[in-house]
């Protein structure tokens, strides 16, 4: 049992999800082949590209959300004891005629990490070339984003679309000698598809650009900041005068796919794109800039999916997605290679649907993983390979409570291989999530409440995460 009303607003969901990580432009946008069984996963879920994005009718919705993910008992070296992220989210859509609509998104993040150790970074992790200070505090981080899409019939069936985001961060530790950042960061997609009832092609591109500042280190000689290069190596930096980082990415990709078939029977996707980022680090001292580190990662993602929904009681999902990429990372100060890495995905999965009543849904699901890491430093001897199968089953159930409220429950068991500097082999994850939406006479509430726990192989600790979401949109 699926509204016209579901069907018209899951598109605007999706926007809302792709651009969770509003601060950290991802490499790539991973699609969640295990979410929304109700409906086919569309073009624009597989691929963002803002023409093929597809609404009908206009739309406000109100959104808020939050994580809080404990690491106490768990965590590496640079992760902070917990992190707790709250953010508000406003999406409206208006159809300007009927060949075009235009979409906004506005946001505002909080999110605060606790016994932040050593790190002037928001993910020691995330690059290769991050930069340490010697204190441990509390570190808070907060600010606005916005963004906008514009979708366009340009012909008869020849499609256009655009989609713009920009946001600023803020970020302050608690503690001496409380280390300010600011992160500034814009994304840009733009597309074209051609789309018949039973056909689709289509091109589109992707241009992102982040720019970090970090400041810390005033006159005192006995907070020691350090560059790392890569995770075995480092550099101690000056600290008698003031110390600044600063850290520009940018990022393009682009690429094409073709769709076929359509909601009611057999339809299906196939897409290919090609990635490539660079990533600078520079250290300041007064007016002078010194260059730490490059850093260059390239790629292509092929992925692809066959939805089977015809008119009876059962459906299904089949879907595959290849991912590779390469990193090399070089020290500006020596003007030496100092690592390479390489990494592949390989993944596929099949999700078989039961609908036995217009007032029930259910799913049962499979996925089958391949991961392959291979890294190497060269300045001080370290080299570490991973390799291995992961796997995740999971179910879930639709129930229509009434005529007005729905309920939904989805579990799933998942073994993850993680990176080396984990130092743990794999990862046992728990899952659980429940939802609930109600009509009421001004529109639908949505509450949302997800529980993920990890458990290291070879250790009783656990990494736990909850997230909650609380959204109301009109009918």
């Amino acid at each position: 049992m699926v509204s016209k009303h579901m069907k018209n607003i899951l598109p605007i969901i999706l926007i809302a999800f792709s651009f969770a990580l509003a601060f950290d432009n991802p490499f790539i946008l991973q699609t969640d082949y295990l979410g929304d069984p109700e409906l086919p996963l569309s073009n624009f879920s597989m691929n963002a590209n803002p023409a093929s994005l597809m609404y009908r009718g206009n739309l406000q919705l109100y959104r808020v959300q939050g994580t809080y993910l404990d690491h106490s008992a768990y965590r590496r070296m640079f992760d902070p004891a917990s992190t707790r992220n709250a953010e508000a989210i406003y999406t409206t859509v208006r159809r300007i005629n009927d060949g075009s609509f235009f979409s906004t998104r506005i946001s505002y993040e909080d999110i605060k990490q606790r016994e932040l150790f050593s790190s002037m970074e928001k993910d020691f992790y995330d690059d290769y070339f991050s930069m340490t200070d010697s204190t441990t505090g509390n570190t808070s981080y907060y600010g606005p984003r916005l963004q906008i899409s514009y979708n366009a019939q340009l012909m008869k069936h020849l499609f256009f679309g655009i989609a713009a985001g920009y946001g600023v961060e803020r970020g302050l530790q608690d503690t001496f000698p409380q280390t300010m950042t600011i992160m500034r960061d814009s994304d840009y997609r733009i597309g074209l598809e051609y789309r018949r009832p039973a056909f689709s092609i289509g091109i589109g591109a992707r241009y992102y650009d982040d720019q970090n500042h970090y400041e810390a280190v005033k006159k005192y000689s006995d907070v020691q900041p350090k560059t790392y290069f890569g995770y075995n190596v480092y550099y101690n930096e000056l600290a008698t005068s003031t110390f600044k980082k600063k850290r520009t990415r940018n990022g393009i990709e682009y690429g094409g796919h073709i769709g076929f078939g359509n909601e009611a029977g057999v339809s299906g996707f196939v897409g290919i794109s090609t990635l490539k980022r660079i990533s600078r680090a520079d250290a300041i001292r007064g007016s002078y800039t010194r260059p730490r580190g490059v850093w260059q990662r390239e790629g292509i993602h092929i992925n692809g999916i066959l939805n089977i929904y015809p008119e009876a009681v059962t459906g299904m999902r089949i879907y595959g997605d290849y991912l590779h990429y390469n990193d090399w990372g070089a020290s500006m100060i020596s003007n030496t290679l100092v690592l390479e890495n390489e990494e592949s995905y390989l993944r596929f999965g099949a999700m078989l649907i039961f609908k036995p009543s217009l007032a029930q849904q259910s799913y049962v699901a499979v996925e089958q993983r391949h991961v392959s890491y291979d890294y190497v430093e060269y300045i001080f001897p370290f080299y570490d390979q991973r390799s291995g199968w992961e796997w995740e089953y999971a179910a879930g159930t639709h129930l229509y409570l009434g005529a007005k409220s729905r309920l939904t429950i989805a579990m799933a068991l998942e073994k993850e291989i993680p990176k080396f500097h984990w130092e743990t082999a794999s990862f046992q994850n728990i899952k659980l999530k429940i939802s609930l939406e109600q009509l009421f006479s001004f529109g639908y509430i949505s509450l949302d409440v997800e529980n993920i726990n990890k458990k290291p192989e070879d250790s009783l600790e656990k990494i736990n995460m909850v997230l909650f979401g609380l959204s109301f949109h009109e009918r």
